[in-house]
């Protein structure tokens, strides 16, 4: 018995602590973490870097300044993340919904006065719960019961460069897309799509911004998953694995947009503080490097591989996606989805089920090999014990 607000089917186990890419109950059961906290948690759990960084924290006596104060963490991180995107301009907030309303507000400042209003979202697409983010994404359960949403926004279908060209038009402001589609089930965008938006955006002068809050901070093996297709975003957005495990989000945005920003058009109370910023700037420092990345996209090899091995043994398994350390696992109906998902959970696996049919792998990126091979070996077992 509990007094949360039933938003979720909550587990039905209690966890009461964490190391490396384990969880472990309150009945003292120990579990795999297959989901790293929806890709939050980046370098697992008691990582020794994150657990150094909060006790200096400690010692300056402060957990809290104030979106306007200035410190070196702030300063040390937006310098970091803008050299490694668009070279932009950053704004710090608590959550990626947030970095999306950030997003948006400041492209459709942007576009204020060109008169261009409209954005272009695909389907399949998450962007968040907030209002403003509602907008953005397909999925009409989300935005049930709550009245209209805000903003002029199209649906393009995902991967289909004739339908894009179709629904652009003299009011099209910008482009959003998750290159590698996170709650739509691991949807991997084709290079051939986004050649197609890069060349629209420089013809048309349109923008793009690029939704890395689930695909980003290494989780496909590269810093950010848009880097795979030789674009340069316009706005980025960014959060989950940043902070690996501490709330924090980020905007980052061009120059020429970023300069038509006038002092007091956005704010955030505990955006870009000491604690959160320190923490992601120690992350990041970890993670964006040659050796690390190489590790996960080794890692991603070995998953795919046991994936593919999984689906050719496995007649209810419709098409395995994946990207790095980002994996779907698409079923052919969501009854077998469900149960394998609960089956696994029993067994001492944690996932995440989008959808109704797919169950989304996203590991610690510290994961070792032979923890994939264990958390595959749990899927198998509860496969055949359904197919049986």
């Amino acid at each position: 018995m509990n007094n949360l607000l039933k938003t979720y089917n909550f587990s039905n186990f209690e966890i009461v602590k964490g190391n490396g890419c384990y969880l472990y109950t309150s009945d003292n059961k120990k579990l795999l973490d297959f989901s790293a906290g929806v890709a939050v948690n980046s370098l697992g759990y008691n990582h020794s870097v994150i657990k150094k960084t909060l006790q200096e924290q400690l010692k300056t006596g402060i957990t809290h300044l104030s979106g306007s104060q200035i410190h070196s963490y702030k300063t040390k991180l937006s310098q970091l993340l803008s050299k490694e995107s668009n070279k932009g301009d950053v704004f710090f907030s608590n959550s990626g919904a947030e970095s999306i309303e950030a997003a948006l507000k400041i492209a459709r400042n942007f576009g204020s006065d060109k008169n261009k209003n409209e954005i272009i979202a695909m389907t399949s697409s998450f962007h968040g719960r907030t209002i403003g983010a509602l907008s953005l994404g397909s999925n009409k359960q989300y935005k049930s019961n709550i009245g209209p949403v805000p903003g002029k926004v199209k649906f393009c279908q995902f991967n289909d460069s004739k339908n894009l060209i179709k629904l652009i038009n003299k009011k099209t402001l910008a482009i959003i897309i998750e290159f590698i589609q996170g709650d739509g089930g691991i949807n991997i965008c084709s290079k051939e799509f986004a050649k197609t938006i890069k060349e629209i955006c420089k013809k048309k002068k349109i923008l793009l911004i690029a939704d890395e809050i689930q695909g980003g901070i290494g989780r496909t093996g590269k810093i950010f998953a848009y880097k795979h297709y030789g674009v340069s975003p316009d706005i980025i957005t960014t959060a989950k694995g940043l902070g690996s495990g501490i709330p924090i989000g980020a905007t980052i945005v061009k120059k020429n947009i970023a300069k038509k920003i006038n002092i007091g058009f956005h704010g955030s109370t505990f955006g870009g503080g000491m604690l959160q910023t320190r923490v992601a700037y120690n992350v990041f420092k970890i993670i964006n490097k040659i050796r690390f990345l190489n590790d996960v996209k080794t890692k991603g090899i070995l998953l795919e591989k046991l994936l593919n091995n999984l689906h050719s043994n496995c007649h209810v398994i419709k098409d395995i996606r994946i990207k790095g350390l980002m994996a779907g696992i698409e079923f052919k109906n969501n009854k077998t989805a469900l149960e394998v998902y609960k089956d696994t959970s029993k067994k001492g696996l944690v996932t995440t089920l989008v959808k109704g049919n797919i169950i989304r792998i996203t590991p610690p990126l510290v994961i070792k090999p032979e923890e994939l091979k264990k958390g595959i070996k749990i899927i198998s077992n509860s496969l055949s014990i359904i197919k049986s």
